[in-house]
């Protein structure tokens, strides 16, 4: 994967593995195996912002994809592991060329956009904010199947803080954390 357009990249390799047919979760692992496991956590998450979860069982097999990948990620795993279930699972290509389509303008303007910028920020321990906020939200996101669309906020939060973890851009990764700190000072309101 390239620096200057890690973003782009990704999706340009999922779209050469889609067709008019089913499209396996499989399948799209493969067409981004040699990027690491951030681009794989990106993929479902971006697939979730998309219309595309108003489908039921989108936002359950991309929430438990995010936090399985993101588990793997945090313990330095560089092979892709998923259950047979995980793997089997598809969606029309058409359908995921669609979504591709959608994204790619905001997805090109974010390259273009970010650069290397408060690197101190991707080392250890601070890179575990960023990793466990993604590990737990997809950890949540089968559990807003039953709120309409409300998966797509929350993979909207794992693609920002992916998207800062893959482009390494501090400033991008401290405007990631601005949702998470909106939605906890809103629970807190709520429970107290």
């Amino acid at each position: 994967m390239t620096d200057d357009a890690p973003l782009t990249e990704t999706v340009e390799q999922v779209r050469s593995s889609t067709g008019d047919d089913e499209v396996t979760v499989e399948e799209i692992a493969c067409s981004v195996d040699d990027s690491g496991l951030l681009p794989l956590i990106l993929l479902p998450a971006l697939i979730t912002v998309t219309p595309l979860s108003g489908v039921p069982g989108v936002a359950i097999v991309s929430g438990l994809t995010i936090a399985l990948l993101m588990a793997e990620h945090m313990f330095g795993c560089r092979k892709l592991f998923l259950p047979r279930r995980l793997k089997q699972r598809s969606i029309d290509g058409d359908k995921l060329q669609s979504a591709l389509d959608r994204l790619s303008p905001v997805i090109r303007w974010i390259d273009t956009h970010t650069r290397r910028r408060l690197s101190f920020l991707f080392h250890r321990p601070l890179i575990w904010v960023p990793q466990s906020l993604c590990l737990l939200t997809g950890l949540v996101m089968p559990f807003l199947e039953l709120i309409p669309f409300s998966s797509s906020a929350a993979a909207m939060g794992v693609c920002f803080l992916v998207m800062a973890m893959l482009t390494r851009d501090g400033v991008f990764f401290l405007l990631a954390l601005v949702p998470y700190g909106g939605f906890i000072y809103l629970l807190l309101q709520v429970l107290l």
